[in-house]
Order: C-alpha cells, then structure tokens, then sequence
C-alpha cells in the first residue's frame, strides 16, 4: 500500500518531467491532463477484475465473502460519483503542473478530509465533533506553513531547484537535453499577455488553488459515495472498479468535444492550445526518442492506483482503518524526500528544495490528520487524563468512521 500509494504520486509527477515530441514534431513537456485523469480511471477499471477474480475464483463457493450483503444496484448510480473524480482529479493534476511540487501535491491532497466534513453537515445530517473542528484547524495550519516558502518572497535555507520558468535556471540551461541531444531549453514559456505571465510568474499560488478546488469536489464526491455505499452496502473494490468504468466511458466522450475547443494560454493544452487534445497526448506517450519513460511512468501510474486501491482495503479489513491511516501519511514524506533527493539533470523540472518550513508544517499535518480521525493523538490524552471509556466516534451525528473509511478505501492518484 506505501510503495503503490507512493508511486502513483510520484508516477503522475515524473509525467511532466520527461519532454517527448508532440504531433508536430517538437519536443515538448507532456501537459495532457485530462488524458492523465483517463489513465488513472483505466487503474481504477483494473479492481473490477480483481473483485472479479476475488468472486469467481478464489471464492467461488463463498461469493458473499467478497459482496457481503450487498444489495442490487445499477452501475449508473455510481456515475455522478465518477463525474466528481473526474473534475477533481484532473484540476489536481493541472494544479501539479503549475506547482511542479509532488510533494506539496500529495500534502494537500488531505484537504478532502475537512471537506468531505464539512459537507456531511448539512447533507448527512452529521455533526462534527470537538476533535474534529481541532484536527480540521491543525490541518489547516499545516498546510498553510508549508505554503509559506512558496508564496512568499524570503530567502530559501536550502538549494531552489524549482523555478517559476525553467530557462532562468542555469544548471537546467546548462545541462537538460533529450536523448537525441535536443535542447530543451526552448521549452521555457513565452511571453505572452499580462495574465499570461502573471500566471507563469505566480504558478505555485495558480497550482495550490486549482488543488484545492479540486480536493473540493473529491470531498462531494465521497460524501455521495458514503451515502450510497450505506444505501447498497457495496463491496469498497466493486465500487472503485465501477466508478472506474463510468469515468473510463465518460471521457471517451468528453475527449472528442475538449479537442474543438481552445481555450487561452497557458491553460490551452497541445500545440494548438486546446481544451485537451487527446492525439497529442498518444503521440508524445507512445514517442521512443525519450526512451520510454513516458510510456513507462504513465502505465505505472495506472497500475499503481489499481494495486494501491486493492492493498488499502485489504489493510483495512485484515487490519483496521487506523493502521491504513497512519500507513497513508508515510506516503507523504517518502514523496517529498523522493523529489529532494538529486535526481539529475533529466528531472530538474520537478526538483524541490528543502526549507525548514517543510517537516515542521508535514508534522502538523499529519498530527491533524491524527486528531480528526481520532487516531493515536487523542486516545494517548484519553489514557493520561484517565478517560479510558470514552465513546468512539462512531455515532451517526459524527462525521464517524464510515466517512472515513471510504476516503481511504477511494482514494484517486
């Protein structure tokens, strides 16, 4: 679950590290993220063959150990969940593109969690408890202290490797070149509009609002799923997998109309600046002069979230939720100290750098995720203050386990 979870971020990030050539011959940084947000559905498809498997061939003689008591229901119903992963996943990973910080990335994927809170107050009917309101604040404070480095103009206490536009670094000017001997400093953005270059200029605080807009509606997006896994008590694997298929079908559709239309730069996708252009996106994935790592980090992206999925839910049935939960946040750090690490000249693009802020702000973070699930944190203050039968949150006026579980048992990449 750690090495599948880990790769699946850093496999989506490495994506935009390694330029290929696009449908015009030039090569370019591969910035496609709807097709991005396609594979990662084809990942999610993969659990329908292993709830298959699970079913007809390890259990054939016992099905309702893997579908339980599940009820009848139409895959349709899934397809407004499928929506929201679409829409959230692919504003998460055009926000990665701008930030070009996976690390960062990862952490504010944990915002779902004070979203899909939120959310169930006045659609569940729920009510957040006083751990809850304290974890959602110390998650808040986290984020905001790694963010600091980031969006403010003060000196780093580390090494920048992570420029607003690539040419203005002289170790990448110096030393990135392709395969084919290439240079890829051309690849730098051109000056375009006042809001073009403001953008370019600020990607980071561009990147950090279009994810957490997009955690948003992953937030929506369990807070439906909650309701109708309670509704039809499906199997968390069968639910991946059906979500998976909704969204796979969705977008072959969606991706013939996003090619008619153009949208500004640096929004515009392809060399046509399009809403997304699906044949440039194949092109420079299935292009051999990079080597095949482009090919290589897009497949093991759609791998890694199938195999994640299944090995999550797996640590939580064998296990409990409190195990995946605290397995979950060591994504997190191996993420940023992979991209700290020198990762030559080919991935400069996405080298991060180390501020002091960084670990001080990731263990607030986690500590807040601890607290809102009620896990480590508050049962170690129960027990020092004498308070050892304290009720666990798994009331339904509480936000409870149930929500809980099933943002970790449907996490996207």
């Amino acid at each position: 679950m750690v090495a599948t979870g880990t790769l699946n971020t850093v496999s989506a990030g490495l994506q935009l590290a390694r330029a290929a050539r696009n449908k015009i011959g030039e090569f370019h940084y591969f910035e496609h993220y709807f097709v991005q947000t396609f594979f990662m559905m084809l990942g999610e498809c993969l659990c329908l063959v292993v709830y298959g498997f699970l079913k007809y061939v390890v259990y054939r003689k016992n099905p309702e150990k893997v579908d339980g008591d599940a009820l009848p229901m139409n895959p349709l119903v899934l397809w407004p969940a499928a929506m929201l992963d679409i829409v959230a996943t692919t504003l998460g990973y055009f926000g990665l593109g701008f930030m070009r910080s996976p690390g960062f990335f990862q952490m504010l994927r944990v915002s779902p969690i004070v979203f899909c809170g939120l959310i169930s107050m006045p659609v569940l009917k729920q009510k957040l408890k006083i751990h809850n309101w304290l974890g959602i604040l110390v998650i808040g404070v986290g984020i905001c202290i790694k963010a600091l480095p980031y969006v403010l103009p003060y000196p780093s206490a580390g090494l920048v490797l992570n420029p607003d536009d690539i040419a203005d670094l002289s170790y990448c000017r110096e030393n990135l070149t392709d395969l084919t001997g290439a240079d890829l400093t051309t690849l730098a953005p051109e000056l375009g509009t006042a809001f073009e270059d403001w953008v370019e200029q600020n990607g980071m605080i561009v990147g950090i609002l279009l994810v957490l807009v997009g955690e948003f509606f992953h937030g929506c997006q369990f807070v439906y799923e909650e309701k109708y896994l309670t509704k039809y008590k499906l199997s968390p694997l069968k639910c991946v997998g059906l979500e998976g298929l909704n969204g796979v079908i969705t977008l072959m559709v969606l991706l013939w109309p996003l090619y008619f239309i153009k949208i500004p730069k640096p929004f515009g996708l392809g060399p046509e600046n399009r809403m997304e252009d699906a044949i440039d996106a194949f092109t420079m994935i299935f292009d051999g002069h990079n080597g095949g790592w482009l090919l290589a980090w897009t497949v093991g992206n759609m791998f890694s979230i199938a195999v994640f999925n299944f090995a999550g839910i797996t640590v939580m049935r064998e296990l409990n939720a409190t195990t995946r939960a605290v397995l979950d946040q060591l994504r997190i750090i191996f993420i940023w100290i992979i991209f700290l690490l020198p990762l030559g000249p080919y991935l400069c693009r996405l080298q991060d750098r180390f501020d002091f802020a960084a670990p001080i702000g990731l263990a607030i973070l986690v500590v807040g995720v601890f607290i809102y699930l009620d896990v480590i944190i508050m049962p170690t203050i129960r027990k020092f203050i004498g308070k050892n039968k304290v009720e666990n949150i798994e009331e339904k006026e509480s936000v409870g386990k149930n929500t809980v579980e099933n943002i970790e048992a449907k996490e996207s990449a």
